[in-house]
């Protein structure tokens, strides 16, 4: 007995740091998307059948497994909907493979039971940790009372109780701690993966990820011939901000300035922050023409947009805007970069406010 079961708390840990490794990457719990909520519940409810093959034959059609795990697991990550269709495949595995017995209905009722209502009880406990030990509680009281019903021999059912309370509540309590710290690793790596990727102040691209971003799309246009274009874009004086207002009125008006650049540009358009007040916008699939059309409108758009302070004050700016289209036939990615900076440097020099692209001259 201890044994199968031992291989069965063995399955369970590595179904958890396995299926850690795939959603770590993914803030992934009971409000994520209802259909990533039912496959997890669908994975679970196959882990509990997993186990069930594993399991330890007590009497004939009567076994003891700790699929109550994979319910519980269902029920903190996925919620109600999860943990109930964990244990209606339970149900079903349970049906197929033993067939249609009292012991079945038995088995059956107490695995949808679990599944219906540990999410209702649990919903209301913060810490992780607890929320395993009642989960686990709860669960093999519904068990237990199971096993009162099937087994009528006191010595056998005795035995099987104690290993199944103490193996249960160990492995509830052991998981417990094992995905709480799992939990903080993985907000430390999202958050981690995020600033080696993303401004601080913005949430727009940093120029790090701006440089790996236009190296992968430029082999792209190069296999598939597309059209490509940049926006470099510095705001107007933006030092006067900073000395008339301060540095911290200034972060607020670099911040809302990502907002505008991210909703006037188009939904697949990258866009970045390069450095101090410094922006650019990779144009995918896009002719100079177009591109020139977009440049104005964020233009325009930025000059007419009041930006907020913190004292409830309103100030305007305004962004020369410098633009480059790739040209297959008269330049590599290199000069594109160094294009659309001299367009740049030229919309600053001849007056601000305004949009150059050499090329269209």
């Amino acid at each position: 007995m201890l044994q199968d079961l031992f291989i069965n708390a063995v399955v369970l840990v590595a179904f958890v740091a396995v299926g850690n490794h795939f959603l770590r990457e993914r803030n992934f719990g009971r409000s994520s998307p209802i259909q990533y909520r039912l496959l997890f519940g669908v994975m679970s409810g196959l882990l509990a059948s997993l186990l069930m093959a594993f399991s330890v034959e007590i009497m004939p059609g009567i076994i003891i497994d700790y699929r109550n795990i994979p319910i519980i697991m269902a029920s903190i990550i996925g919620g109600l909907p999860a943990s109930l269709l964990a244990g209606v495949i339970i149900s079903l595995y349970r049906f197929l493979h033993f067939g249609a017995t009292n012991v079945t209905l038995v088995a059956t009722i107490v695995a949808l039971t679990m599944g219906l209502c540990i999410p209702l009880l649990e919903v209301k406990i913060k810490s992780l940790v607890h929320k395993w030990l009642f989960s686990g509680f709860f669960s093999v009281v519904i068990g237990t009372i199971g096993f009162l019903i099937l087994v009528k021999d006191h010595t056998l059912l005795l035995q099987l109780l104690s290993a199944y309370w103490i193996g249960s509540l160990l492995i509830a309590l052991m998981l417990g701690y094992y995905t709480n710290t799992l939990a903080k690793t993985n907000t430390m790596f999202r958050k981690y993966k995020a600033e080696s990727s993303l401004d601080f102040l913005t949430g727009l691209y940093n120029v790090r990820q701006f440089d790996r971003i236009y190296n992968d799309i430029t082999e792209r246009i190069v296999e598939k011939e597309e059209q490509l274009s940049l926006l470099f874009i510095d705001i107007d004086f933006f030092k006067h901000i900073n000395d008339t207002y301060g540095h911290a009125e200034g972060d607020l008006v670099l911040k809302e300035l990502g907002r505008v650049l991210k909703n006037t540009c188009r939904d697949f358009d990258i866009v970045s922050r390069n450095g101090g007040e410094e922006f650019s916008v990779i144009l995918l699939d896009c002719p100079p023409e177009k591109a020139v059309l977009i440049a104005e409108r964020v233009r325009s758009t930025i000059e007419s947009h009041p930006f907020s302070l913190s004292n409830g004050e309103t100030v305007n700016i305004t962004v020369s805007i410098g633009i480059s289209s790739y040209d297959k036939d008269s330049m590599d990615f290199d000069e594109l970069l160094k294009q659309a900076d001299r367009s740049l440097y030229k919309a600053k020099q001849t007056g601000r406010n305004r949009v150059v692209y050499e090329n269209a001259e």
